[in-house]
Parts: structure tokens; C-alpha cells; sequence
């Protein structure tokens, strides 16, 4: 019975000792896994704007932009892909290597759909396929909410903040009564004039934030604040010194403003990294601006305002 009683005391003992690492092997995995599921979300923003867009682009545009969404998503999923995940995650892993498969595959859908809407074929292929497309990036999206569900928790939360990310922002936007609507656009689709367009993409803060409280991510309190702001050129024109500025505001501190400048290709899509921004303690807005620029009539996409709170 002694011997019984000491074999138990020492497997608690051993269990206990391996729970640091255990959680340390988990946080990484987490670490190194998060920026590609941000880059995912980027993709699947890029995908609903050129659906939206895509008359106004035409068939280059259109196929232009994608074919950079699609190398884009067969990146991020070589890159989680590669990725080992502990023993505690296995599960889970296999659950984000399905998303990210099925959203670069979706991808590929879409550009072939929409570019084929152009041509002078029959339309019930390209119907057929964005319809498609739209339950294979439900399925995606589910599929990540289930990965979230299935991540280690301790004391009742997750053991590592991983953000949101999903590519259907409106399913009835995806069925095929919808899908018919956007190629019988397309088919119908005149010579276009030149497109000004600008939008803000993906924005991500350094550190990234560690949980939210309501509406507000939750940021660890730094002495600078550094971005990382995805802005794209979603028209048809080259735009060259468009303004890039992020401005944080807190009560009772006076706002702070940081800016840079970009020269973008139709399509193309630039990251620029902005610094200096000094937090204070407590709740505070992040507001961040590509553009307005000549010519430029739809602007609901060229700034975001995110709710921080720092502590």
C-alpha cells in the first residue's frame, strides 16, 4: 500500500513539473501559427472586395487581384503546414491545416469563376462554382471555429489569445441566387473608366493584444506602440504618395498622430509599419487612414477604428 501510495505522489509530482513546459510548447506553437491566420483574414477581406469590385475592375483587374489572393492563401497554408504543433495540439493543428486548405482552395475557385463570368460561354459553369466557393468558406469558417473551441484552456480560458478570422462575412451574399446576380453582371459589363480606390486591409498591433474586454482588445502597456497597416490599391489606377496615418486617442490625453506615404500598383497590396505612438494606461481609440485621394468616390473602406485598452 506504501509503495502504491508513493508511485501515485510521484506521478502528481511529475505531472505538475511538465505543466510549464507543456504550457510554454503550447504558446509558441500559438506565436507562430497567429500571424498566418491574420494573413488569412487579410486574404479573405481581399476576396469579398473584388466580388464587390469586380465590374468596376474588369476581367484583368479581376484576375490580377485575385491571382495574388490565391498565392497568398497557398502561402499561408505551406506556412501552417510546416508548422509542428505539440502533442497537446495535434488535434487542433490538423483543424487549421483543413481551414487554411480549403480556404486556398475556395481561392482558386473564385478566380476562375469570375474571370470565366467575362467570357462569352454559357454562365451556368462559373455560377456553379462561385455557389460552390461560398459553402467551401462556410466550411472553412466553421471549421476554425472549431479549432478555436479545441484549444487547451486553463482556469477557463484559452491559454493563448488567437483572433477571430473568418471569410463569409454575409452567407446569403454567397448563395446562388447572389451568384447568378454577379455573373449576369459581369456578362453585361461594359468598357470601364478608370477606377480610383483605396482601402485599409489588415491592421495589426505590436504587441498584439493578449485578450479583449467587451469591444476592446486588450494590450499589454508599453512605452511604444508600433502597426503594421495593410493598405491595397482596389481600383483600376496606378496612385502614387497616398497618405497612410494612425492616430490614437485616450481621455484626457492630448491625440497622437504618426504617417507615411505609398506608391500602389492596381491590385497591389503594401504593408507599412508606422512607430512612436505612446500608450497611457486605460481605454483608447486607434484610428487608421489610407487616402482619401482625387478622384477617389468610395471611401466607407479606407479607415478603421479599433477599440484598445491597455494595462
Amino acid at each position: 500500500m506504501a509503495s502504491v501510495v508513493i508511485l501515485g505522489v510521484n506521478a502528481a509530482f511529475s505531472a505538475r513539473s511538465q505543466a510549464p513546459s507543456r504550457r510554454l510548447a503550447e504558446l509558441t506553437y500559438l506565436d507562430t501559427v497567429r500571424p498566418q491566420v491574420e494573413r488569412s483574414s487579410g486574404e479573405g477581406a481581399d476576396v469579398e472586395q473584388v466580388r464587390g469590385a469586380a465590374v468596376r475592375l474588369g476581367r484583368a483587374g479581376v484576375d490580377r487581384r485575385l491571382a495574388q489572393v490565391e498565392a497568398g492563401a497557398a502561402s499561408v497554408l505551406a506556412g501552417v503546414a510546416a508548422v509542428h504543433p505539440p502533442a497537446t495540439l495535434r488535434t487542433a493543428h490538423s483543424l487549421l491545416v483543413a481551414t487554411m486548405a480549403i480556404r486556398a482552395r475556395a481561392a482558386s475557385t473564385v478566380r476562375g469563376a469570375l474571370v470565366q463570368a467575362f467570357s462569352a460561354h454559357g454562365p451556368e459553369q462559373p455560377v456553379d462554382a462561385l455557389a460552390d466557393a461560398g459553402s467551401d468558406v462556410a466550411a472553412a469558417d466553421r471549421t476554425y471555429l472549431v479549432f478555436l473551441a479545441s484549444l487547451p484552456r486553463q482556469r477557463g480560458q484559452p491559454v493563448g489569445a488567437m483572433p477571430g478570422s473568418r471569410w463569409l462575412a454575409d452567407p446569403a451574399s454567397w448563395d446562388r441566387a447572389s451568384a447568378v446576380a454577379v455573373v449576369g453582371a459581369l456578362r453585361s459589363s461594359a468598357a470601364l473608366a478608370p477606377i480610383h480606390d483605396l482601402a485599409v486591409v489588415v491592421v495589426t498591433t505590436d504587441p498584439a493584444a493578449v485578450g479583449e474586454e467587451g469591444a476592446a482588445a486588450v494590450l499589454p502597456l508599453v512605452k511604444l506602440l508600433h502597426l503594421q497597416i495593410v493598405v491595397a490599391d482596389v481600383g483600376n489606377e496606378a496612385e502614387r504618395h497616398a497618405l497612410v496615418l494612425a492616430t490614437l486617442t485616450a481621455p484626457g490625453q492630448p491625440p497622437q498622430a504618426v504617417r507615411d506615404w505609398v506608391d500602389l500598383a492596381p491590385g497591389q497590396r503594401q504593408t507599412v509599419t508606422l512607430g512612436g505612438l505612446r500608450p497611457a494606461a486605460g481605454p483608447a481609440t486607434l484610428t487608421v487612414q489610407v487616402g482619401p485621394i482625387a478622384g477617389e468616390a468610395t471611401t466607407g473602406d479606407n479607415g478603421r477604428a479599433i477599440q484598445l485598452l491597455f494595462r
